[in-house]
């Protein structure tokens, strides 16, 4: 039962970054999609109409790919960051940096995984003139820094951007991990997201069919 419950927890998540753009244009398309399939399907019983709607669920899939699927998820032992069709799952453990411009940059040793759902804009970039909000887990007086702020944000996210405060709890977490003294047990990989790319080529590939009925 103790290790039912050990397992449990960790692949529980700890903490979950939604991401920082495209939520109003992807919760935006889906409802459009759904209200248009609705109607067709208690309407419009034809061929166009079929053909209508294979086009809006391939449409679907891809507005859900590209503006929500994007973000990022931390469980007690892994950063799992989720992008469009290929998601990187990295030890915490193991995190050396954090940063966040115009995505989420999170290092492991010399490599680089990004998070494209999570991130500052170009404008606001540009606006600020500040350099990355990341910083070297080495310096521990720089992430007592964001710790302390992201405490203060927590509650309503006032005291601080949301970007930051995602680099500063993933910081919180790696150090907790670094704490335990636990190694990693697993490489840092790379994923596809197989359930959207299967999604999408089938409805593409029956709407492409259905036009030649």
């Amino acid at each position: 039962m103790a290790a039912s419950r050990e397992d449990t927890t960790h692949t529980r998540p700890v903490a979950r970054f939604k991401p920082t753009s495209g939520m109003l244009v992807g919760y935006g398309g889906l409802v459009f999609v759904a209200a248009v399939l609705v109607y067709i399907a208690l309407r419009v019983h034809t061929l166009t109409g079929l053909q209508v709607a294979l086009g809006l669920l391939c449409f679907g899939v891809l507005v859900w790919m590209t503006q929500l699927r994007p973000r990022a998820t931390a469980y007690q032992d892994r950063l799992l960051l989720k992008n469009t069709v290929r998601d990187a799952v990295l030890p915490i453990v193991a995190i050396d940096e954090v940063s966040v411009r115009q995505t989420l940059n999170v290092w492991v040793g010399d490599r680089r995984y990004v998070c494209v759902g999570i991130g500052r804009s170009l404008r606001d970039i540009v606006k600020s003139g500040r350099r990355s909000q990341g910083s070297s887990l080495l310096g521990q007086g720089r992430w007592r820094q964001f710790a302390e702020r992201a405490e203060r944000a927590a509650p309503d996210q006032t005291a601080m951007r949301y970007e930051e405060f995602v680099v500063a709890r993933i910081e919180e977490l790696v150090d907790e991990a670094r704490k335990r003294g636990a190694p990693p047990d697993f490489e840092p990989h790379h994923r596809f997201a197989w359930p959207e790319l299967a999604a999408v080529a089938v409805t593409g590939v029956a709407f492409v069919v259905s036009l030649f009925l």
